[in-house]
């Protein structure tokens, strides 16, 4: 008798297990949760009888029954890895190909081999340091998005229309990282600043600097020159596995 008690609470947990989850359910719970988000995607993840929710860019944990939900990250030991760091990469990437690269200008160091595309407002101490952690990288060509965040630096819209409509662009931006002080070339120029808030708002990018990089991912904050020297060799070697056969 004792036997078969075991025998039958395996059968039940392996069919628990194996029971389909309640999408209707999770949904339920999702709305209620978060009324005002978009749920972007429900999946499976390694964990049996936990669902990955992708909402507004962000990922949740929610038990397949609906009943419960978790912050994360979801982490696996025995890989070291940070499972849900890596969803979130891949889910929030910006395909570099994709970026609207004629609204932004560059800088050229060494060959320009490697890329980088990075979203930052004149006013950011952030953006500050990032470009002084740029100084030391070399080889790589560097395409600056002007992304003033009015709510929090309310002169950074003029600066940035002051730096586009510059003669020499780099220089302007040198200078108003340096000094703080608007470029005196004027504002009124054609410029693209309006269109790239709307588009850094679209792609869910609500702080500078934010980075992106050549294989999509993006960094957000300010990191030293030794990780982006890192950060690039990976989204190297993620591109060329991408493109076996191509340089």
């Amino acid at each position: 008798m004792k036997r078969l008690l075991i025998s039958c609470a395996m059968a039940l947990a392996a069919a628990a297990n194996a029971a389909p989850a309640d999408e209707g359910a999770v949904r339920a719970t999702l709305q209620r949760v978060f009324p005002q988000g978009t749920v972007q995607g429900i999946a499976k993840t390694p964990v049996p009888g936990l669902l990955e929710a992708v909402i507004d860019g962000r990922i949740f944990y929610v038990t397949d029954d609906g009943r419960h939900i978790l912050g994360g990250p979801l982490v696996d030991v025995a890989g070291n890895r940070n499972l849900t760091q890596a969803r979130l990469d891949e889910i929030n990437a910006i395909p570099f190909d994709s970026l609207p690269l004629d609204w932004a200008f560059k800088r050229v160091k060494g060959s320009g081999a490697r890329k980088l595309a990075i979203f930052e407002d004149p006013d950011c101490p952030y953006c500050k340091r990032l470009e002084e952690a740029l100084k030391v990288v070399d080889n790589v060509t560097v395409y600056v998005f002007l992304y003033p965040i009015d709510e929090i630096h309310p002169e950074a819209a003029e600066k940035s229309r002051g730096v586009w409509c510059a003669k020499d662009r780099l220089k302007a931006w040198d200078d108003v990282m340096r000094t703080g002080v608007a470029p005196s070339s004027g504002t009124d120029c054609d410029n693209p600043i309006d269109k790239i808030v709307r588009y850094a708002k679209q792609q869910r990018i609500s702080g500078t600097p934010t980075t992106v990089l050549a294989d999509g991912r993006r960094l957000v904050g300010a990191v030293s020159s030794a990780e982006l020297e890192k950060q690039l060799l990976m989204a190297a070697q993620a591109r060329a596995a991408s493109s076996p056969g191509k340089n």
